[in-house]
């Protein structure tokens, strides 16, 4: 398939690459030859007008969840041993309960996103918040091991959102170029949360006791659902395709979508008005928008039908024959899991000889992470963007989705070296020092897989972005609820070293696969361009 513009001849187009860099393709380029994928509608309604202060808090409120639901789902970690108490039970059966919560946060999404799609995203995050509130509430009461499951059960499906709602979230109200910078943001608050929410856990515990620990959550859940009430804007918006893609939907017969095309074409919203597409627009350029406005609905409906809805209920199992969508949820999948791994091992390592630490102690090892998600994040997201826009002029303009993918070939090597510095030297009861660096180097590569994948994977298939990121999310928390689940008796079986060492392996093989993509993805998007052109026609339906 090619597509052909007159200052940019005979480049071949497949789903994913778009035209971003417009001039000579110097090597010195400004902002201002960057163009905005996908182009703002002419409706003041539409997200990707509003200003930057606007899109700014907006980002912040979708950090603030992430960190905080990261803190909820992962605080568990450093009370282990008190909850083994509490419940008088073993490792193992907290491990369970912990696995199907893990489960339950991918397969939450599969019900969750496509609901997002006929009631908004912003009554998404509302219902499931109360939910969790709920369950915070539970666990700061309960005194049986069921109960546990109980919790467990809420929370999984409650914060399942928090992985995944965000990304797309992002993909409303930001332009292609700017994603990666905005998405690590949101995965350091994922990493922020599941780091410092054990170290202000552990000092919750140390001076309060382990229920106020979550009577704590709860407090900070009222608040952010208040919140959300009050300020959070709905984002999803039914836009026009991006005229960049004419060339692939017009292969495909579906009457609602070949109307979207060219730049004069219009298209009726919900309302009945109709929304000019305008030219190509270009960094800089300011909007008129609608202004904020205090929010008081708990829904919105959209044109959606139950029938699409119900329909994307499965895409994920067919959304899985996309190769670049397996790899991602494979590579995410596994980096989550290690982190799911330490936070089991963290308090069976440090609390008894030789480390002796303390609840407050063991919490403080979470900032070894939180650093590196830190530097991750600014490598995976600002950087990684301004490689791909350099890369991209140096393409002639054109982006390939690909270009982001560099960013893992280092972490390749970064991620499972800290996971065998964790275990190896743990194992040998060397100084706590060596295993709490390993953890850094731990969250440098799990904030830099969740940045990549979202981006290379929202780059690659914008048109289904909702269901590939749904279909990520519920792999990577598949593959993270049979580590957690079988862990245990995985470390017993092999002993702590052997463990991490293996896993370490695992994970270099796993990631340098991006090799792979990087020379061959564009032939696989354009070998799998029909199979892309069905999952769009059966969203559309």
């Amino acid at each position: 398939m090619e597509s052909v513009r007159p200052d940019v001849p005979d480049y071949d187009v497949v789903p994913g690459t778009v035209y971003l860099v417009q001039g000579t393709h110097q090597r010195s380029f400004s902002s201002k030859d960057i163009i905005l994928m996908p182009t703002p509608s002419n409706d003041p309604r539409d997200p990707l007008r509003w200003s930057r202060w606007r899109k700014g808090y907006h980002l912040l409120l979708l950090v603030l969840y992430s960190a905080t639901l990261g803190a909820i789902t992962n605080g568990d970690s450093v009370v282990y041993l008190n909850l083994l108490q509490t419940y008088r039970t073993n490792i193992n059966n907290l491990n369970y309960a912990g696995a199907v919560m893990l489960l339950l946060l991918g397969v939450g999404n599969v019900f969750f996103v496509p609901l997002s799609n006929k009631f908004g995203r912003r009554s998404i995050y509302i219902w499931t918040l109360l939910l969790v509130l709920v369950s915070e509430i539970w666990m700061a009461v309960s005194k049986q091991y069921g109960e546990y499951w109980g919790v467990e059960i809420l929370r999984g499906l409650g914060s399942a959102p928090f992985e995944a709602l965000p990304a797309i979230s992002i993909s409303d109200i930001y332009f292609a170029h700017e994603r990666g910078g905005k998405l690590g943001a949101y995965v350091f608050g994922l990493a922020f949360g599941s780091f410092v929410g054990p170290v202000c856990g552990g000092y919750m515990v140390t001076g309060q006791g382990v229920r106020w620990m979550y009577w704590y959550g709860v407090i900070v859940l009222g608040a952010l659902t208040l919140l959300f009430f009050f300020t959070f804007e709905e984002t999803h918006f039914i836009r026009p395709l991006d005229m960049h893609d004419e060339a692939l939907v017009n292969t495909v017969d579906v009457p609602e979508l070949d109307k979207t095309f060219t730049n004069k074409s219009t298209r009726k919203e919900a309302d009945g008005q109709s929304v000019p597409q305008q030219s190509e627009a270009i960094v800089g350029e300011v909007f008129d928008a609608e202004g904020f406005k205090l929010q008081y609905s708990l829904w919105k409906t959209y044109p959606t039908t139950w029938t699409a809805v119900v329909t994307e209920w499965w895409m994920p199992l067919k959304c899985l024959s996309l190769p670049a969508v397996f790899w991602c949820g494979i590579n995410y999948g596994t980096c989550v899991s290690w982190l799911a791994v330490m936070g089991t091992t963290v308090a069976l390592i440090f609390s008894p000889p030789p480390y002796l630490f303390s609840n407050s102690g063991l919490g403080l090892v979470w900032f070894s992470p939180l650093i590196g998600s830190l530097i991750g994040a600014y490598f995976a997201g600002p950087l990684n963007d301004r490689l791909t826009v350099y890369l991209s002029n140096r393409n002639r303009g054109w982006r390939e989705p690909e270009y982001r993918l560099w960013a893992f070939i280092p972490t390749a090597f970064i991620m499972p070296g800290g996971l065998i510095i964790y275990g190896a030297t743990a194992a040998h009861g060397m100084h706590w020092i060596a295993p709490v660096f390993g953890m850094g180097l731990v969250g440098f590569g799990l904030s830099v897989g969740g940045t990549v994948t979202m981006s290379y994977i929202l780059d690659s298939y914008k048109e289904i972005d909702t269901q590939v990121v749904t279909t990520i999310i519920l792999l990577r928390n598949t593959i993270g609820f049979g580590v957690s689940f079988g862990i245990q008796s995985w470390i017993n079986g092999m002993g702590l070293q052997n463990c991490f060492i293996m896993i370490g392996c695992l994970s270099f093989a796993i990631t340098i696969f991006a090799l792979f993509f990087i020379a061959f993805g564009k032939k696989m998007r354009g070998w799998t361009t029909t199979r892309y052109q069905h999952l769009m026609k059966t969203k559309a339906m």
